[in-house]
């Protein structure tokens, strides 16, 4: 009864980490595009599934736990260790899905690194822009007192009437 439990724990989790990535991969093409209004549904996706997890991880948790004190383990045992204990009697249907969970969790990581630098690189580019921009509406060109006109540095654009 417990593995059955442990299993179904694992294939929701692994579903739930499967949409994660899902969700990452298209917001890194959607950042490419710089898609805004894409970006913003990305990220509320991202924070439901962060929350979906976060709920249903205490049940894997305690799913583990329990099949770990019917294989003689500790109950603080890993699912590693869990899985890896029940292989040794023939069963390798949950080391198969805890490497598969492993795989899905180092890929999310590897995406998650990737958009974040992508996101980072893209704020200072605009960072940058705006930095110039302002740079180049602050900086006024006055009538001056020996005639021409002179680059100075205002607050904002002057305009001499005189002119």
């Amino acid at each position: 009864m417990e593995l059955k439990k442990m299993i179904e724990e694992l294939t929701v989790q692994t579903g739930l980490l499967n949409e994660l990535l899902q969700v990452l991969e298209r917001e890194t093409a959607e950042m490419g595009d710089v898609n805004i209004n894409a970006m913003t549904l990305s990220n509320k996706a991202k924070e439901e599934l962060t929350a979906r997890i976060t709920k249903q991880t205490p049940c894997l948790q305690q799913a583990i736990s329990a099949q770990a004190v019917r294989e003689g383990l500790p109950g603080s045992a890993s699912l590693g260790t869990v899985a890896v204990h029940i292989a040794k009697r023939g069963n390798r249907d949950p080391l198969a899905r805890q490497q598969q969970i492993r795989m899905t969790a180092e890929r999310i990581q590897q995406v998650a690194s990737l958009n974040h630098e992508i996101a980072e690189r893209f704020s200072a580019s605009v960072t940058t822009s705006l930095n110039l921009i302002s740079r180049l509406i602050n900086q006024s060109n006055v009538y001056g007192a020996s005639g021409g006109y002179h680059p100075r540095p205002a607050g904002a654009v002057m305009i001499n009437r005189e002119a």
